[in-house]
């Protein structure tokens, strides 16, 4: 039997759990520190908490839920566990998922969600036969920096200097804008706004915001913006990977509305792969709604399609989760989209 307490967070347990993360997902790995700042950078007024299963007072197992801070709706959570692949078909994942809607159970928990991959067939069998839905696909891609033939891209300078835009790194824009900071903040949120979501987008505050500078893979000449006179129109960011040099990671591109197609998000990604290059990096991996443009627009820039993450969901009845009241198809209990039962 699997022993389920509170997560402490001290060094061993983050390694504890990030070692099952990473040797569930081996492609996504994450390093100690960037998993710690994760945890430093939410904004505590949304729940989150995190549960770990051990069996001979070794850690085996982890659990956590959490309201969506990017996409909030109150009621609404995120449910997660992820068993070790060592001690997967022992019945620990169901567990920790009747330990986790007990949790949930005690109020204000209506809607549940969770993540899996295109290549986790197992996984997805597992979800859709306790009830969950298909909600949403996020395609990721990859684009092979080494073999990138920049000289395509020629064109993109003389096309800026025609629409009057101009590309600055970061570097630049923090020289002639002493609130920088703010100016990102408000054009990320402009852009944000358009990225698809199946609930509406939440605004963090911009205390909260800021904590991305304390990210280990923020680094100030990775960020570029277009300017067209004093106003902001777009912006790019590349992210480093603790657990893996060769790759970097871009976060959001976007384009206000004003200016989109005219190749402003071409130029600025440019800029990212040149810098990406310099760097050393091997490859530049991203994802976005699978009926995004900018998914569109990263297919013909070179990226090429990885597996595809998943979203799924159903509706959580705490009273029914608690009285075992579970139909023929045990839709009233929830599952891990990386149990691996």
């Amino acid at each position: 039997m699997m022993t389920i307490r509170r997560f402490k967070k001290t060094d061993d347990e983050y390694r504890a759990v990030l070692d099952i993360s990473n040797t569930l997902w081996p492609d996504e790995k994450q390093g100690l520190a960037e998993f710690k700042y994760e945890d430093a950078s939410r904004d505590p007024k949304y729940t989150h908490a995190r549960f770990v299963g051990e069996v001979d007072g070794k850690i085996v197992a982890s659990g956590v839920y959490g309201h969506c801070t990017w996409s909030h709706v109150p009621g609404k959570y995120l449910v997660f566990v992820e068993v070790h692949p060592d001690h997967q078909n022992h019945g620990h994942g169901g567990q920790f998922y009747d330990f986790l809607m007990g949790e949930l159970a005690k109020g204000g928990a209506d809607t549940l969600m969770t993540w899996t991959r295109d290549d986790k067939p197992d996984y997805v069998r597992f979800l859709t036969k306790r009830g969950y839905e298909f909600a949403m696909r996020y395609a990721v891609s990859r684009l092979d920096v080494e073999a990138l033939d920049l000289s395509e891209f020629d064109w993109t300078p003389g096309k800026m200097k025609e629409l009057g835009v101009e590309i600055q790194c970061l570097t630049e824009l923090a020289e002639i804008d002493p609130d920088w900071k703010r100016s990102w903040y408000d054009l990320g949120w402009e852009l944000f706004q358009d990225v698809p979501f199946i609930d509406e987008p939440t605004r963090p505050t911009f205390e909260i915001w800021c904590k991305r500078f304390d990210s280990p893979g923020y680094r100030m000449n990775m960020h570029w913006f277009a300017r067209d006179g004093d106003r902001l129109v777009g912006y790019t960011g590349l992210w480093l990977s603790e657990a893996d040099p060769a790759k970097i990671y871009t976060g959001l591109t976007g384009v206000v509305r004003s200016h989109r197609r005219k190749g402003i998000a071409t130029a600025l990604k440019v800029h990212g792969f040149s810098r990406a290059k310099e760097h050393g990096a091997k490859f530049i991996e991203t994802d976005n709604e699978e009926k995004n443009p900018m998914f569109e627009l990263n297919m013909r820039l070179g990226f090429k399609p990885t597996p595809a993450w998943t979203e799924y969901r159903r509706p959580f009845d705490g009273a029914a989760e608690v009285a075992g009241k579970v139909d023929a198809d045990g839709s009233a209990r929830v599952v891990s989209a990386s149990e691996g039962a």
